[in-house]
Order: structure tokens, then sequence, then C-alpha cells
């Protein structure tokens, strides 16, 4: 009888079990040989300060200058409005808006991931969690032209 208890408890258990973990079904973002990845988001315990943290890896072989508009790139709330940085941090090199710097350039080495940090301060606890980000860089192929990348965050 013990037998026959454990093997149609078997045969139940071959039909499937119920999984819990969540699969990630969303494809990375890749624009222009380039893949950005989120790493976080965050708020100040006052809800002052958003951050947003980023990993940015060049495909392009040998790597590839990033022209980052550091001016129109920003932290975006749930009602679509971007914001100017306080400060924005592209692997070792610093930015704050206070140095009126309309383009960072970064050399991406091929395969490396840098990380990139951008901080705005004055934040309303209203606006609630950042939402997006807003990444505009020249493409690789025309010099001059664009490219603006929303990223849900």
């Amino acid at each position: 009888m013990k037998a026959f208890f454990l093997l149609i408890g078997l045969a139940l258990c071959s039909f499937g079990t119920p999984s819990f973990a969540q699969v990630a079904t969303e494809e990375p973002t890749v624009v222009d040989d380039i893949q950005i990845d989120v790493k976080g988001v965050t708020l100040t315990t006052k809800g002052d300060t958003a951050t947003v943290e980023l990993y940015l890896i060049s495909y392009t072989r040998g790597g590839r200058e990033l022209n980052l508009n550091s001016f129109a790139s920003g932290i975006v709330d749930s009602k679509g409005q971007p914001y100017l940085y306080e400060s924005m941090r592209i692997g070792k090199v610093l930015v704050k808006a206070s140095d009126r710097q309309n383009y960072t350039h970064y050399l991406l080495e091929e395969d490396v991931p840098v990380k990139l940090v951008m901080r705005t301060a004055g934040w309303k606890k209203q606006w609630g969690m950042p939402q997006q980000f807003k990444l505009v860089f020249e493409d690789s192929g025309e010099q001059g032209k664009f490219l603006e990348v929303i990223i849900d965050l």
C-alpha cells in the first residue's frame, strides 16, 4: 500500500511543479552597438535626490568614443518630465551641472562595462520613483547626429 501511494505521489510530481522564480524576458537595450543595463535606482531617505546607475558596454571592435550630450540626458519622473542632473559620473570622470559642460567625451573599450551614475537634486517625493532615463549621445556612424534613448527603470 505504501508503494502504491509513493508511485502516485511520484507520478503527480512528474506533471510539473510550480515555479516561483521570475524569468527575465526583457532583452537588453542595445543602441548603436552600446548595450545599456540598469544597475539601480534610488532615492535618498528625504526623497530629495534621485540617483540612477547604468552600465554601458560597447560592442564596437577596438572600442569607441562616446559623446554624451549631458544637458539633454536626464532622469524622468512619473509624469514624463526629464530633469537636469546635479552630478554625473561615467567611469572615473565626474561632471557637475555647475561646470556647464554640454558634452562629455568618454572612450568605451570593447566589452568592458562602464558605470554611469546620474544624480538629480531637488527631487520631490510626490514625483515618486524615477520611471525612465533619457540618454542622448552621438551616433558613431554620422557625426553631428544624436540618438535619444529612453530606458525604462
